[in-house]
C-alpha cells in the first residue's frame, strides 16, 4: 500500500506541475506570437522528456560501471513513445481538439517516422546502438531543432519583442531588456514553467520508483519492465501536460508535446544513454521485431487520422477510441508473448 500511495502522490504532482508548464508556455507563445505547436515541439517536449533522458543517462553510466541496464534504457524510450502516440494521444482526443497544420505533414510527422527508422537501423546492426551512432542521431536532432526554430523566426521574435533600438541606450542595454522582460511577464512565465518542469521531474521519478517496487516480485526481463512500467511512468508528464492543455483549449501544445516527445526520446534521450555507456546500448531482439514495427505502424495510423480530417478531437471520438484500443492491443500482445 505504501508504494501505491506514493504513486498516487506522484500523479497529483504531475497534474499540478503540468498546469504550470502549460499555462506559462501558452502565455509565452501568445506574447511572442509563436505557434502553440512549436512551443510543444521544443520547450515542453524536452521538459517532459527529462525523465526518459535521465533514465537513459543513469542506465548508460551503470553500463560503464559494469552493470547492464540496456533493457531499461531502450525499453523506456519505446514504451513511453508507444504509450504517447496511442493511449495518451487517444485520451487527449476525447477531451479536446488538436488541429493539424501543414508543418505536421511536411516537417514533424516525417521526422517522427525517420526517428523510428533511425533507431531500427542503429539497433539491427549488431543489436546495439553504439557511441558514434548515438552521436550522429544527436546531431541530427539538434539540426532539426535549429531548422524548426529558424522556420518560425523564434530568436528574431524574442529579440523584436524585448528590444527597441530607438529607445534603448546601448550602455544600459541589458538593463533595458530585463526591464521589458519583467514588465511583459516573460520572466514570471519562465519561472513558473521552470517550476512546473521541476515538479514534473520529481513527481515522475516518484511514480516510476514506486511502480518499480510494486513490480519487483514479477521477475520479468529488463526490456519488459522498461516498456511496460518505466516507459509508461515516464510518459505521465506528457499525459498530464497534454490533457491539461486540451482542457485549456491549447490543442497545439498537446499535439506538439506528443509529436515532439516522439522525436526527442529516440533522437536525444536514447543517444545520450548510448554515449554515456561508451560501449553503447544493447537491443533485445523482440524490441526490434515487435515493439519498433508496432510503434511505426501506429504512428502512421495516427498521422493518417490527421491527414484525412485535419484534426483529431472530441467531435469524433472514433479516432481517440481506436488509438486507445491499439494501446490495449499492444499491452495484450506484450503480456501474452513477451512477458519473459
Amino acid at each position: 500500500m505504501i508504494p501505491l500511495f506514493f504513486v498516487l502522490i506522484g500523479i497529483a504532482g504531475l497534474y499540478f506541475g503540468a498546469d504550470y508548464v502549460v499555462e506559462s508556455a501558452k502565455n509565452i507563445a501568445e506574447k511572442l506570437k509563436i505557434s502553440h505547436t512549436l512551443v510543444g515541439l521544443t520547450i515542453i517536449s524536452i521538459g517532459t522528456s527529462i525523465p526518459e533522458i535521465m533514465t537513459n543517462l543513469v542506465s548508460g553510466l551503470k553500463i560503464r560501471q559494469g552493470i547492464d541496464a540496456s533493457g531499461i534504457a531502450v525499453g523506456t524510450n519505446i514504451g513511453s513513445d508507444v504509450t504517447q502516440i496511442t493511449f495518451i494521444l487517444g485520451l487527449t482526443a476525447l477531451f479536446g481538439t488538436m488541429y493539424a497544420s501543414k508543418k505536421l505533414f511536411r516537417r514533424d510527422g516525417p521526422m517522427v517516422l525517420f526517428s523510428i527508422i533511425a533507431v531500427f537501423i542503429a539497433g539491427i546492426t549488431g543489436f546495439v546502438v553504439g557511441f558514434w551512432e548515438g552521436l550522429v542521431m544527436l546531431l541530427i536532432y539538434f539540426a532539426y531543432l535549429y531548422f524548426t526554430s529558424e522556420h518560425e523566426r523564434v530568436i528574431g521574435k524574442i529579440y523584436d519583442k524585448l528590444t527597441d533600438w530607438s529607445k534603448i541606450d546601448k550602455r544600459r542595454y541589458i538593463r533595458s531588456v530585463l526591464e521589458r522582460a519583467f514588465k511583459r511577464g516573460y520572466i514570471a512565465d519562465a519561472v513558473l514553467m521552470t517550476l512546473g518542469m521541476i515538479i514534473l521531474v520529481f513527481a515522475s521519478d516518484l511514480v516510476v520508483g514506486s511502480a518499480l517496487e510494486l513490480t519487483e516480485v514479477w521477475g520479468v526481463a529488463q526490456s519488459f519492465v522498461g516498456v511496460m512500467v518505466v516507459g509508461v511512468g515516464t510518459g505521465l508528464p506528457e499525459l498530464s501536460t497534454a490533457i491539461r492543455a486540451a482542457f485549456k483549449n491549447a490543442g497545439g501544445i498537446s499535439l506538439g508535446t506528443l509529436i515532439g516527445s516522439n522525436i526527442t526520446d529516440p533522437m536525444f534521450a536514447l543517444p545520450v544513454g548510448a554515449m554515456a555507456a561508451g560501449v553503447g546500448l544493447n537491443f533485445d531482439r523482440n524490441l526490434l521485431l515487435f515493439d519498433l514495427p508496432f510503434w511505426f505502424i501506429v504512428t502512421i495510423i495516427a498521422l493518417t487520422f490527421f491527414a484525412v480530417n485535419k484534426k483529431v478531437g472530441k467531435e469524433n471520438k472514433v479516432h481517440g477510441s481506436v488509438l486507445i484500443m491499439l494501446y490495449i492491443l499492444f499491452v495484450f500482445l506484450k503480456i501474452r508473448f513477451f512477458l519473459h
